[in-house]
Protein backbone atom coordinates (compact mmCIF):
# COMPACT_ATOMS: atom_id res chain seq x y z
CA UNK A 1 0.00 0.00 0.00
CA UNK A 2 1.40 2.77 -0.98
CA UNK A 3 0.90 6.11 0.63
CA UNK A 4 -0.46 9.23 -1.90
CA UNK A 5 2.44 12.04 -2.28
CA UNK A 6 -0.23 14.49 -0.91
CA UNK A 7 -0.48 12.25 2.29
CA UNK A 8 2.93 12.16 2.28
CA UNK A 9 3.47 16.02 1.98
CA UNK A 10 1.22 16.61 4.48
CA UNK A 11 2.65 13.80 6.91
CA UNK A 12 5.97 15.61 6.55
CA UNK A 13 4.64 18.99 6.88
CA UNK A 14 3.35 18.08 9.92
CA UNK A 15 6.60 16.30 11.29
CA UNK A 16 8.52 19.76 10.78
CA UNK A 17 5.84 21.73 12.80
CA UNK A 18 5.85 19.07 15.33
CA UNK A 19 9.26 19.39 15.39
CA UNK A 20 9.20 23.47 15.07
CA UNK A 21 6.85 23.15 17.92
CA UNK A 22 9.01 20.78 20.11
CA UNK A 23 12.08 23.25 20.22
CA UNK A 24 10.10 26.43 20.56
CA UNK A 25 8.76 24.88 23.61
CA UNK A 26 12.29 23.77 24.57
CA UNK A 27 13.39 27.55 24.06
CA UNK A 28 10.47 28.88 26.15
CA UNK A 29 11.46 26.59 28.56
CA UNK A 30 15.28 27.66 29.10
CA UNK A 31 14.01 31.42 28.92
CA UNK A 32 11.08 30.79 31.46
CA UNK A 33 13.84 29.11 33.64
CA UNK A 34 15.90 32.15 33.18
CA UNK A 35 13.31 34.54 33.83
CA UNK A 36 11.92 32.70 37.15
CA UNK A 37 15.45 32.26 38.22
CA UNK A 38 15.70 36.36 38.56
CA UNK A 39 12.66 36.32 39.90
CA UNK A 40 13.77 34.21 42.81
CA UNK A 41 16.81 36.34 43.25
CA UNK A 42 14.74 39.16 43.18
CA UNK A 43 12.13 37.71 45.93
CA UNK A 44 15.07 37.05 48.21
CA UNK A 45 16.66 40.40 48.16
CA UNK A 46 12.60 41.77 48.64
CA UNK A 47 12.29 39.39 51.66
CA UNK A 48 15.74 40.58 53.07
CA UNK A 49 14.82 43.88 52.60
CA UNK A 50 11.55 43.41 54.18
CA UNK A 51 12.95 41.77 56.98
CA UNK A 52 15.23 44.55 57.69
CA UNK A 53 12.01 47.07 57.61
CA UNK A 54 9.90 45.34 59.51
CA UNK A 55 12.73 44.94 61.67
CA UNK A 56 13.25 48.56 62.02
CA UNK A 57 9.29 49.34 62.10
CA UNK A 58 9.11 47.08 65.01
CA UNK A 59 11.82 49.39 66.96
CA UNK A 60 10.22 52.67 65.27
CA UNK A 61 6.68 51.42 66.82
CA UNK A 62 8.79 50.69 70.05
CA UNK A 63 10.73 53.99 70.15
CA UNK A 64 7.01 55.62 69.50
CA UNK A 65 5.58 53.92 72.51
CA UNK A 66 7.30 54.85 74.46
CA UNK A 67 8.11 59.03 73.57
CA UNK A 68 3.62 58.33 73.87
CA UNK A 69 4.23 57.53 77.67
CA UNK A 70 6.95 60.37 78.47
CA UNK A 71 4.52 62.49 76.85
CA UNK A 72 1.70 61.18 78.82
CA UNK A 73 3.85 61.57 81.94
CA UNK A 74 5.16 65.33 81.03
CA UNK A 75 1.14 66.33 80.54
CA UNK A 76 0.31 65.07 83.46
CA UNK A 77 2.92 66.66 85.61
CA UNK A 78 1.67 69.61 83.47
CA UNK A 79 -1.42 69.51 84.76
CA UNK A 80 -0.65 69.47 88.11
CA UNK A 81 1.82 72.70 87.84
CA UNK A 82 -1.48 74.35 85.58
CA UNK A 83 -3.53 73.08 88.65
CA UNK A 84 -0.98 74.57 91.33
CA UNK A 85 -0.83 77.97 89.63
CA UNK A 86 -4.49 77.92 88.92
CA UNK A 87 -5.00 77.53 92.73
CA UNK A 88 -1.76 80.15 93.89
CA UNK A 89 -3.81 82.51 91.51
CA UNK A 90 -7.40 82.23 92.82
CA UNK A 91 -5.52 82.75 96.88
CA UNK A 92 -3.62 86.14 95.10
CA UNK A 93 -6.75 87.34 93.88
CA UNK A 94 -8.67 86.87 97.22
CA UNK A 95 -5.87 88.23 98.86
CA UNK A 96 -5.39 91.39 96.33
CA UNK A 97 -9.35 91.79 97.20
CA UNK A 98 -9.13 91.48 101.08
CA UNK A 99 -6.31 94.14 100.62
CA UNK A 100 -7.75 96.79 98.21
CA UNK A 101 -11.29 96.47 99.63
CA UNK A 102 -8.88 97.58 103.45
CA UNK A 103 -6.88 99.75 101.94
CA UNK A 104 -8.42 101.36 99.20
CA UNK A 105 -11.77 103.58 100.91
CA UNK A 106 -9.29 105.02 103.26
CA UNK A 107 -6.78 105.96 100.22
CA UNK A 108 -9.77 107.59 98.67
CA UNK A 109 -10.71 109.47 101.71
CA UNK A 110 -7.15 110.80 102.16
CA UNK A 111 -7.23 111.96 98.72
CA UNK A 112 -10.70 113.03 99.00
CA UNK A 113 -9.03 115.72 102.29
CA UNK A 114 -6.42 116.43 101.18
CA UNK A 115 -7.84 117.89 97.43
CA UNK A 116 -10.18 119.17 99.70
CA UNK A 117 -7.21 120.95 101.67
CA UNK A 118 -5.52 122.04 98.66
CA UNK A 119 -8.64 124.28 97.35
CA UNK A 120 -9.55 125.36 100.66
CA UNK A 121 -5.73 126.79 100.69
CA UNK A 122 -5.62 128.17 97.34
CA UNK A 123 -8.65 130.21 98.00
CA UNK A 124 -7.29 131.38 101.52
CA UNK A 125 -3.98 132.03 99.76
CA UNK A 126 -6.27 134.13 96.83
CA UNK A 127 -8.49 136.01 99.81
CA UNK A 128 -5.47 136.60 101.75
CA UNK A 129 -3.70 138.30 99.27
CA UNK A 130 -6.65 139.87 97.35
CA UNK A 131 -5.26 138.02 93.77
CA UNK A 132 -6.73 139.63 90.69
CA UNK A 133 -7.04 136.34 88.93
CA UNK A 134 -8.38 138.77 85.62
CA UNK A 135 -5.08 140.77 86.03
CA UNK A 136 -2.93 138.36 87.13
CA UNK A 137 -1.44 141.06 90.26
CA UNK A 138 -2.44 141.28 93.60
CA UNK A 139 -4.83 144.53 94.44
CA UNK A 140 -3.51 144.85 98.27
CA UNK A 141 0.27 146.61 96.08
CA UNK A 142 0.53 149.95 96.31
CA UNK A 143 0.72 151.34 93.07
CA UNK A 144 2.57 155.29 91.96
CA UNK A 145 1.57 158.02 90.75
CA UNK A 146 2.42 156.49 87.33
CA UNK A 147 1.09 152.62 87.66
CA UNK A 148 4.19 151.49 88.44
CA UNK A 149 4.53 148.58 91.25
CA UNK A 150 6.71 149.81 94.00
Amino acid sequence: MEISTPLQVALFLASIAVIILAAWIIFISFAARTVLKKLSCTAEEVKADLEVLVQHSHELISNVTEVSRRVSQQVDEVETVVRTVRQWTERVDRIVEEVGSAIEPPVFTAVRRVNIFRKGAGAFLRALFHFDEKNGHNVNVQQGEEGHHV
